[in-house]
């Protein structure tokens, strides 16, 4: 699925039982939803599950490149 969120298009998941308590699964860098389906499937009957790709990964759009790890150090230390 898609949901529009400020301009991007975010690809999500949503899975397991209705009305359970909520589970939310983010990747590390470099991966996808894909990485969590393992856990998604022993999770399943006991939670209602979100799992998403961050932004640049998998099905969701990236920022206009290019992209050097000098930019990602600087954004990372912003927040902190």
């Amino acid at each position: 699925m898609k949901a529009s969120v400020n301009g991007i298009e975010i690809n999500y998941e949503v899975s397991g039982k209705e009305g359970a308590p909520w589970l939310v699964l983010s990747h590390s860098l470099a991966c996808s939803v894909r990485m969590w389906d393992p856990q998604v499937e022993a999770f399943k009957d006991r939670f209602r599950i979100l799992n998403y790709d961050m932004r640049g990964h998998g099905a969701t759009i990236g920022a206009a490149g290019p992209y050097t790890l000098e930019h990602a150090r600087r954004r990372c230390s912003r927040a902190y």
